[in-house]
């Protein structure tokens, strides 16, 4: 590989740490395409790839008391097909605006229109996620039997917002790197000409690359000590390509020689004027 050079970019999104060891160099001509297997290839690479520029962007805005929707057609309402669903989940996403911009609060989140089942891949009935801060919805659920009771935006439910079926709410619980439901959105999105599988509000805090450090050598990637591991890729001794996703363990210090206080918190905005975004 001469000519060229390894890099390994960090990027930070929230908590969650991400490297990615990979060559920087002339290409080799590309071999004759296949039909069929390398098609497929190139859609797992991309649906992949997917998964983790979804998985940033919540990272970096999500958090406990955030909600995903799931909002259902019923069969009076069940458009038949793609871009039917799209538009119906485009205007019902402008009605929430406009409810929760009556409470004082913006729209923040993303929506995806879904006809696939998470684990088999297989066609499933049409339906639309959504994950929204949490702010500005009033959520109550029966004390004895855990089940939603009311989930609303002033005085006006969510599911005559929606105005297509049901909707079924879960909040977001504690944990510092959302790739499962990134995962779980992702591959049930439905597949579009333009490649878009979720659609953002402008407002979202972005990920941003930390740093780009330039190697002679390619070497294995390791966290820190006392790092929350998440995902460790296959290490390609070939090319030297690499890839590790963890949580840092949070710093602390000793006071009066018993007491510790943590040093490292987590940052309030992905953002920073002097590094650049991804």
């Amino acid at each position: 590989m001469a000519g060229g050079y390894w890099m390994v970019r960090t990027i930070r999104s929230g908590d969650v740490i991400e490297k990615s060891q990979f060559y920087v160099g002339e290409r080799k001509p590309r071999a004759d395409r296949k039909k069929g297997s390398s098609s497929r290839a190139k859609l797992e690479q991309n649906k992949n790839a997917a998964v983790r520029q979804l998985a940033r962007q919540m990272n970096c805005n999500n958090r406990k008391g955030d909600l995903m929707l799931t909002g259902e057609f019923d069969d009076a309402h069940l458009p038949s097909d793609k871009a039917g669903a799209d538009k119906i989940a485009a205007l019902a996403w402008r009605r929430l605006c406009r409810e929760l911009k009556k409470e004082g609060v913006t729209l923040r989140g993303f929506w995806s229109t879904a006809d696939k089942d998470a684990e088999t891949g297989e066609a499933a009935r049409l339906h639309v996620h959504a994950v929204i801060s949490g702010e500005g919805v009033k959520v109550e659920w029966d004390e004895e039997t855990g089940k939603l009771t009311s989930c609303r935006i002033g005085q006006r439910e969510l599911a005559d917002i929606w105005g297509q079926g049901g909707v079924h709410v879960t909040p977001l619980r504690e944990q510092k790197d959302y790739s499962p439901l990134a995962v779980y959105i992702v591959r049930q999105a439905a597949e579009r000409p333009d490649g878009k599988k979720w659609h953002p509000t402008r407002n979202l805090l972005k990920p941003v690359i930390e740093s780009e450090r330039v190697c002679a050598y390619p070497r294995v990637l390791r966290a820190p000590g006392g790092a929350t591991v998440h995902e460790v890729g296959h290490y390609d001794e070939l090319t030297g390509s690499h890839y590790i996703r963890y949580t840092r363990k949070p710093k602390t210090e000793k006071l009066g020689g018993h007491k510790e206080r943590a040093l490292w918190e987590p940052p309030e905005s992905c953002e920073d004027v002097n590094k650049s975004q991804v």
